[in-house]
């Protein structure tokens, strides 16, 4: 197996503070051998080695350094198996491999090698010392636990940073479980109040249309397919959005055509859902009208609501705001207000009683 170059593989300048570095998930369980060592006497130190986690004992490579420990290459176990063993091990080393800072950003690194397909990648200090591997598992659960703290955090529940890597899921869970009650209500609270405002907000809506609710009572029927409609969208919007920035997916040089994408995907929704219920409403209630308002409303509630859903975590995201805390309340306040203005306003365009 071959390694590729560390080219293109640089920690950007203009990343956020960082978490969790590499060196809290990596391990001390690897081999290691000087360039000089001869392939037979590889083996035995790579099988004589005793693991102290078995659970994660596996040992793909054997790393080649120098007498300062500086790390110069790297070996897969196969290859020395496969090797003469009065061979030297630096006539078979790899040179040209990626290694990363013990301080290097640990969800950055599982970005960069992501599409990579190496099990355990080195990491040295700042004098290019081996100090320990980290294995793909690793990276994998660190963009696990990013991933459920921000989706959590859409949610409206704000949890606070912990300390300790190793203890995050048992501190998330002892939080939201066994947390005194003050507690949980103020992870959960803040951002919810803001979507509640939000909920009044759009009731004074539909106080505006009090009068032409009065006239068409039928408009009343649909406002809960309107409104649950353009949550649904705005919520996968601002999913997908923040998994593609924790990914690395979305950034400066394309969130824009991502923005445009997602407006697109969202007028095809609306097009195809709003079909589907307009359609319900007409064989249910036989206006055409009504029918055509429905079916408007679906289209402007989605577009708006994947574009928010985007939009609006981005915005959050420049301004140095918690996208992932944030967003969802605010999203679901522009979406309910729009997509009632939208329905309203097309029922007084298209209904006969209230033209």
């Amino acid at each position: 197996m071959t390694s590729p170059s560390k080219e293109g593989f640089e920690k950007p300048t203009d990343a956020a503070e960082y978490d969790i570095s590499i060196g809290e998930v990596m391990t001390q369980q690897y081999v290691s051998v000087t360039k000089n060592t001869a392939v037979g006497d590889a083996i035995k130190k790579f099988r004589d080695y005793t693991p102290e986690d078995p659970e994660r004992s596996t040992i793909y490579y054997v790393y080649v350094v120098d007498k300062q420990e500086n790390l110069v290459g790297v070996c897969s176990v196969r290859k020395l198996l496969n090797t003469p063993e009065d061979q030297p091990v630096s006539s078979i080393m790899k040179t040209d491999l990626i290694s990363f800072n013990i301080d290097a950003d640990a969800e950055e690194v599982a970005v960069d090698v992501s599409e990579y397909h190496f099990p355990a990648i080195p990491i040295t200090d700042n004098e290019n010392k081996l100090v320990g591997i980290v294995r793909s598992e690793q990276l994998i659960e660190v963009v696990q636990e990013t991933l459920t703290e921000d989706l959590l955090k859409l949610q409206g529940m704000d949890l606070p940073e912990p300390t300790d890597f190793t203890e995050i899921e048992t501190k998330r869970s002892t939080l939201m479980l066994d947390a005194p009650i003050h507690q949980i209500l103020r992870i959960r609270v803040p951002w919810l109040v803001v979507a509640l405002a939000g909920g009044f907000l759009a009731g004074g809506v539909i106080g505006v249309f009090e009068e032409a609710l009065e006239t068409v009572v039928l408009l009343a029927i649909f406002i809960p397919v309107i409104m649950d409609m353009g949550g649904n969208v705005g919520t996968q919007s601002s999913t997908i959005f923040v998994r593609g920035v924790v990914l690395g997916h979305i950034d400066k040089t394309n969130v824009w055509y991502r923005v445009a994408k997602e407006a697109f995907t969202g007028i095809l929704i609306g097009l195809l859902v709003g079909a589907i219920a307009a359609a319900a409403s007409y064989a249910w209630i036989q206006r055409t009208d009504l029918a055509l308002v429905v079916f408007g409303s679906m289209v402007g509630t989605s577009l708006v609501a994947s574009l928010v859903g985007f939009v609006i975590p981005w915005l959050l995201y420049l301004t140095g705001q918690d996208p992932a805390a944030a967003s969802n309340p605010i999203i679901t306040t522009i979406k309910d207000v729009s997509g009632l203005l939208i329905y309203f306003g097309l029922a007084s365009l298209l209904m006969i009683e209230l033209i």
